[in-house]
């Protein structure tokens, strides 16, 4: 089975170019937003020790997050509002390059779940761009992993609409006004 869900909407690019701090601007306004898996499993994992961590079992971490993105997706179908993600089961293929793992269950699972053709992608901004406890990553191999995720979007037939680099009122604003145009 397919589902193509148009009501859905991804946030995705590099790391650290505002995509949670977008979203949860665009939920203070009542909409439906759902939070990046990563965090949520790395979280998670380190609460009991587990393996599912990107630098303990690269491999068990992406399953876990795949698995997640799917359980958000199908866990709101019937929901005929506008859902935005941070992030979509597409990005799961980039995170399975970055670690080397195999892409095919997140290729696969990128064709049976998808969502609105237009996707918003964020560039790397390296003036807002924090390592932190989660985020070790150099600015400069973040933004090569957004490029990465905004080619294997294209692949998949999806229309990269870039968010302007602006306040957090003017991105949040320029998405919704975008969505209203799509619909």
């Amino acid at each position: 089975m397919k589902y193509i869900k148009n009501n859905y909407f991804i946030l995705t690019g590099a790391m650290g170019g505002g995509k949670s701090t977008i979203i949860k601007e665009i939920r203070k306004k009542n909409y439906l937003c759902i939070d990046e898996p990563a965090r949520q499993i790395i979280e998670e994992q380190r609460s009991i020790d587990g393996e599912g961590i990107y630098d303990r079992n690269p491999e068990l971490f992406i399953q876990l997050m795949l698995s997640r993105s799917i359980s958000n997706y199908k866990s709101n179908l019937d929901y005929n509002g506008l859902v935005f993600f941070d992030r979509g089961i597409p990005d799961m293929i980039a995170y399975s390059e970055l670690s080397k793992n195999n892409k095919k269950v997140c290729v696969n699972a990128s064709n049976v779940y998808q969502y609105n053709k237009n996707v918003f992608m964020l560039s790397g901004w390296k003036e807002i761009y924090v390592t932190d406890d989660e985020r070790k990553m150099e600015f400069a191999s973040a933004e090569k992993f957004g490029v990465r995720v905004s080619d294997i979007y294209k692949g998949l037939g999806y229309n990269i609409v870039n968010v302007p680099f602006g306040t957090l009122e003017k991105r949040v604003e320029f998405i919704v006004n975008s969505v209203d145009t799509f619909n």
